[in-house]
């Protein structure tokens, strides 16, 4: 009850920074997530090299905010869509270095930091595009970002309550044992609620659009999920960092946006079409 307590209050923190930040100003937005990507790549690192020296950790933190930089500079209408091109001289930049840095280890290390660009770095900075009014005509508003958010914590905070109280069935013993058949569709169960009440709320998009957003975030929020879980797993730890009480890391509590934000984005582009 306890952890739940302390899980419950540093979730409410974070839903109010998401929500001021979102609300205040698209810029707001990219520099808090800019943060949180600067250290999601730490801890990213730290479970690709565990018990050990991370080879080279400024350069994928220094690659991997320029590549979101250049996303959000895009997100907010400061570059013009070539400026995109650059990310691909900084992927090269970045792996050629290595070449000649880490040397017997740089394959490991190239593909593992592009990893983490894709795994990371995209989603985050994908997430800008919500409330970019040239990406999304007529869709950019702040409701679509919080909705998703508001979706995906309903999702997971009832999946972990359902799972606790009613879980008998593992959904995937090997990686997480812990997260149950029952806590899955329990979360699903809400997350549509919260999806209704948001279409009440948001005239931008129908009702079923919401429930089709409901049903991608519960998929593929639970892949970011074991997704996240298994690389902990491969690193022997239980939680990605020690951040945050009650959730562990960074990427303990963003995991599962790192799956649902590129898709929930293209399902809306395909909705705004």
């Amino acid at each position: 009850m306890k952890n739940l307590l302390v899980r419950t209050i540093t979730g409410a923190v974070f839903v109010a920074a998401i929500i001021t930040a979102a609300i205040w100003s698209p810029l707001s937005f990219a520099a808090l997530f800019f943060l949180v990507t600067a250290i999601s790549i730490w801890e990213y690192q730290h479970l690709l090299w565990p018990g050990s020296r991370v080879p080279g950790l400024w350069l994928p933190m220094l690659s991997g905010l320029i590549i979101y930089t250049l996303i959000a500079y895009y997100s907010l209408g400061w570059f013009g869509l070539e400026y995109l091109w650059l990310i691909l001289p900084v992927i090269i930049i970045h792996s050629s270095m290595l070449v000649f840095s880490v040397k017997e280890i740089a394959l490991r290390k190239i593909a593992g930091d592009l990893a983490g660009i894709m795994f990371i770095v995209l989603p985050f900075a994908l997430l800008n595009l919500y409330l970019n009014p040239s990406g999304i005509p007529e869709y950019h508003t702040a409701w679509l970002v919080l909705g998703m958010f508001v979706i995906l914590w309903t999702h997971d905070t009832f999946a972990y309550l359902t799972g606790s109280l009613f879980g008998k069935h593992p959904l995937y013993r090997e990686i997480s044992p812990n997260k149950t058949w029952e806590g899955s569709i329990g979360g699903f169960g809400f997350s549509l609620i919260a999806a209704y009440i948001l279409s009440i709320f948001s005239p931008e998009l129908e009702t079923w659009h919401w429930f089709a957003i409901a049903l991608v975030i519960a998929i593929f929020g639970t892949i970011g999920d074991l997704a996240e879980s298994l690389l902990k797993r491969r690193a022997n730890v239980k939680d990605s960092g020690a951040l945050l009480p009650g959730h562990g890391g960074v990427l303990d509590r963003f995991d599962s946006v790192l799956f649902v934000s590129p898709v929930v984005l293209v399902i809306i582009l395909i909705f705004a079409s």
